[in-house]
């Protein structure tokens, strides 16, 4: 079904690469973002819901 719904649209595979380069680069950047981020930051952050010194 999914075949004959997109055979029929007109210009449906520039919307499937568009999808595609997308959902790619959002990935590829957070990859990046992981990678680069700085690592003290992450595991403050991390911790931040078990830090009991933390004042309400």
């Amino acid at each position: 079904m999914f075949k004959q719904f997109i055979s029929t649209l007109p210009g449906a595979d520039i919307y499937m690469v568009g999808s595609f380069l997308t959902f790619f680069v959002f990935f590829l950047l957070v990859g990046l973002y992981l990678l680069l981020a700085d690592k003290r930051h992450l595991r403050q952050m991390g911790n931040l819901p078990l830090d009991e010194s933390s004042t309400h």
